[in-house]
């Protein structure tokens, strides 16, 4: 269960609503707070380009880098070192190893064009959080937002059903202690 929003202004700011000892759960709680970050981002750009950098302008943009800067590269490091490995390990079924191959590039590929993307808007959204005036590229912002929402479209898809059905009560713990320590958090089951 999702926890509720909490909203300054008009950006909301959201709670994880899974804990490490629910790996797949956190896995799609980040893909929310994702969504949810990208809506931020698709607000903060309309409203700086309608009333300029303000300080619900700077805010946002502060949250936007922390979440990209941070979170955002974790879940990928989550994704490529453990997730899809695990479920390699497990997949028996030929068809299901084919897609997951080709899924496994894609994932890959979908991660480094975003870290190209993120690295176009990060200059500006870093000028915006110091209360520069800057303006978000429209192009880029709508890039970004496509990238993740088909990526995450084909995660869910494929990834989290397989990762559901193939992993060990072991394999999940295993994912939730490196999603932990990747982090720097306690791991309690």
């Amino acid at each position: 269960m999702a926890s509720p929003a909490r909203k300054t202004g008009r950006f909301a700011h959201f709670d994880t609503p899974a804990g490490y000892d629910d790996p797949i759960g956190m896995l799609i709680g980040c893909h929310r707070r994702i969504e949810k970050k990208l809506a931020t981002l698709k607000a903060l750009a309309v409203h700086v380009a309608k009333n300029g950098v303000d300080a619900e302008a700077s805010v946002a943009a502060q949250a936007v880098l922390r979440y990209f800067d941070a979170a955002a590269v974790y879940h990928h490091q989550d994704e490529e070192h453990d997730l899809v490995p695990l479920i390699a390990k497990r997949v028996t079924d030929s068809a299901d190893r084919a897609r997951l191959e080709a899924l496994e590039a894609r994932v890959c590929e979908d991660h480094r064009e975003a870290e190209r993307v993120w690295a176009r808007l990060r200059k500006p959204l870093e000028g915006i959080a110091d209360g520069l005036v800057r303006t978000l590229a429209d192009t880029d912002v709508q890039a970004f937002s496509a990238l993740y929402r088909k990526h995450i479209e084909a995660e869910e898809g494929m990834v989290i059903p397989l990762a559901q059905r193939c992993l060990t009560t072991d394999d999940l713990e295993k994912l939730g202690r490196a999603m932990a320590t990747r982090r720097g958090a306690p791991y309690s089951p």
